[in-house]
C-alpha cells in the first residue's frame, strides 16, 4: 500500500492544488454565464435529441439501437482524443462555425434521408460538431472564473433533459412528426453565435494576467545590461510572457495525461459504459402490458426521466453552493469510485428485469431511471471540479479538454457491446413472454409514430 501511495504521489507531480476562490469582483458578468449555460445546453441537446429519437430513426427495422450510439459517439470520441493537441491554434469563433455547420447539416441529412445508412452518416456529422463543441467550451472555461464552469455544467444537464422532454412532447403528446421536431433543433443552433457575441472575450485578451499568484507560471527573464533596464516592461514583452504560461511541451502533456487516466479512467469508463448500456440496449427491451401508453412511448419516458435525473445530479453543486456554501467540499477519487459502483448496480438490476420480468409495472423502472440519472449527473459534475481543482493554470486548458475522454470511451464501448446485448435480451423475451410486442420499444414504421399517437396499441412486428 505504501508503494501504491508513492506511485500516486509520483503521478501527481503535475497536480498542484490551488485555491480557486476568487474575490467577488472577479466573478463573471451574467451575460457570460448565460453564454456558457447555453453552450452546454445546446451541445448536449444535440446529443440527447438523437438518443431520444434513436428508435424512430430506426423505425421499421430490427437494427440494433446501439448502431445509433456508435454513429453518435464514434466521431465524438476521436475528436476528444485528438483535438486538444492542435485546437489551441484554431480561433474559438471558427470552432463555433464548425459546430453549427456540422450540427445543422447532420440533422438535415437525418430528416431528408430514407435509407438508414444515410441517417447514420448524418448522426456522425452531428457527432463531429458536438465533439468539437465540448472540447472547445470546456477549454474556454479555463480563462474564466469557476462560476463559468458551473454554468456550463448546469447547461449540459438542462440540455440533457430539455431535448428528450422536447422530443417526447412534440412526438408523443402533440403528435408532431419526428422530422419536423429535428429540423427545429437545427435552427436552434444559431444561438451559438448569439451567445458568443454577448460573452466576454478574455481568451482574446493577451494582456489579461492571472489575478492570483497560484495562476502564474514564473519564467526567468534573460539577463539585461544595466543601461537597458527600465521600470516598465513593454506590452509585447508582457504578452509573450503570459502566452508562454499556456505552452506545454509534449512531455508535460503526456505526464498530465498519465496522471488523469491513472486516477479516473476506470471509474469513469465503467460508469458511462453502464449508463449507455442501460438506455440504449437494456431499457429498449422492457415494456409493460399494463402501462397506459404504447411500447414505443416507454422508451421516450425512460430517456426523459433518466435525463431529468441527470440534470438534478449535474446541478446539485451549483444549488448547494448557493444555499449552503459550507456544505461543498472538493471531490476525491474515492467519491468517483463510489458513484461509479452505484451506476453499475443499476445496470445489473435492469438486466435482471429484462431477463426475468419480475416487476409489476413501469413505475419502478421510471424511479430507477431517475436515480441512475442523478448518480451519473453527480459523477459528471464531480469529475469537472476534480480536474479543475487538481491542475494549475498552465495545465488546466489542456486537461479540461481531455476530461471527457474516459466517458467517451465508455460510451463507445457500450455501443459496441450493445450490438450483442440488445438482440440477446429481445430474443429471450420473445421466446418466454407471451406478448412479444412488448419485448421491443420501437414502432413498425415511422408513420406509426404519429398515426397511432395518443393511443394505446400493442407494438406491431417490425420488418426484418
Amino acid at each position: 500500500m505504501a508503494e501504491q501511495g508513492d506511485q500516486i504521489t509520483d503521478l501527481s507531480k503535475a497536480l498542484l492544488p490551488i485555491d480557486n476562490k476568487k474575490p467577488e469582483s472577479n466573478r463573471e458578468r451574467p451575460s457570460t454565464l448565460v453564454a456558457f449555460f447555453v453552450f452546454g445546453a445546446l451541445i448536449y441537446a444535440m446529443y440527447s435529441l438523437i438518443i431520444a429519437g434513436a428508435q424512430d430513426i430506426l423505425a421499421g427495422t430490427y437494427i440494433q439501437t446501439s448502431m445509433v450510439l456508435v454513429a453518435n459517439i464514434g466521431p465524438y470520441v476521436v475528436v476528444t482524443f485528438v483535438a486538444p493537441y492542435f485546437m489551441k491554434n484554431i480561433p474559438y469563433f471558427v470552432r463555433i462555425c464548425f459546430v453549427f455547420l456540422t450540427g445543422a447539416v447532420g440533422f438535415i441529412v437525418i430528416v431528408c434521408s430514407k435509407e438508414v445508412e444515410w441517417k447514420l452518416i448524418g448522426i456522425g456529422l452531428a457527432s463531429l460538431g458536438y465533439g468539437v463543441g465540448e472540447v472547445s467550451f470546456l477549454a474556454l472555461t479555463s480563462y474564466f472564473h469557476s462560476s463559468a464552469l458551473s454554468a456550463y455544467s448546469v447547461g449540459t444537464g438542462v440540455g440533457f433533459v430539455a431535448a428528450p422532454l422536447y422530443y417526447t412532447a412534440m412526438t408523443t403528446w402533440l403528435c408532431i412528426s419526428p422530422k419536423v421536431t429535428m429540423l427545429i433543433m437545427a435552427g436552434m443552433l444559431l444561438l451559438l453565435f448569439v451567445c458568443y457575441n454577448i460573452m466576454d472575450k478574455k481568451h482574446l485578451d493577451t494582456s489579461t494576467q492571472p489575478t492570483t499568484c497560484e495562476d502564474v507560471a514564473y519564467t526567468k527573464l534573460p539577463d539585461q545590461e544595466p543601461e537597458s533596464e527600465s521600470n516598465e516592461t513593454s506590452p509585447n514583452t508582457k504578452a509573450s510572457i503570459f502566452v508562454e504560461r499556456d505552452s506545454l511541451t509534449w512531455k508535460e502533456k503526456m505526464s498530465a495525461m498519465r496522471t488523469i487516466f491513472s486516477l479516473t479512467l476506470i471509474p469513469l469508463f465503467a460508469a458511462w459504459l453502464s449508463e449507455y448500456l442501460i438506455i440504449q440496449s437494456v431499457l429498449t427491451t422492457i415494456a409493460f402490458t399494463n402501462a397506459s401508453f404504447r411500447p414505443r412511448d416507454h422508451y421516450q419516458y425512460y430517456i426523459f426521466v433518466f435525463m431529468l435525473g441527470e440534470v438534478f445530479g449535474r446541478s446539485y453543486s451549483a444549488v448547494v453552493s448557493y444555499l449552503k456554501p459550507s456544505w461543498i467540499s472538493s471531490p476525491t477519487w474515492k467519491q468517483l469510485w463510489a458513484l461509479s459502483i452505484i451506476e453499475i448496480l443499476h445496470l445489473l438490476f435492469f438486466i435482471f428485469e429484462s431477463w426475468y420480468r419480475f416487476l409489476p409495472g413501469v413505475s419502478v423502472v421510471l424511479l430507477l431511471c431517475l436515480s441512475a440519472g442523478v448518480v451519473i449527473g453527480m459523477l459528471f459534475n464531480c469529475v469537472l471540479v476534480f480536474f479543475r481543482e487538481s491542475f494549475d493554470q498552465k495545465h488546466r486548458e489542456f486537461i479540461m479538454g481531455y476530461s471527457v475522454c474516459a466517458m467517451g470511451a465508455g460510451i463507445l464501448t457500450a455501443a459496441l457491446v450493445g450490438l450483442y446485448v440488445e438482440p440477446l435480451l429481445r430474443t429471450h423475451c420473445i421466446s418466454t413472454f407471451k406478448d412479444s410486442g412488448y419485448c421491443f420499444t420501437r414502432s413498425s414504421t415511422l408513420k406509426d409514430v404519429t398515426s397511432r399517437c395518443g393511443g394505446r396499441f400493442p407494438a406491431a412486428n417490425a420488418t426484418r
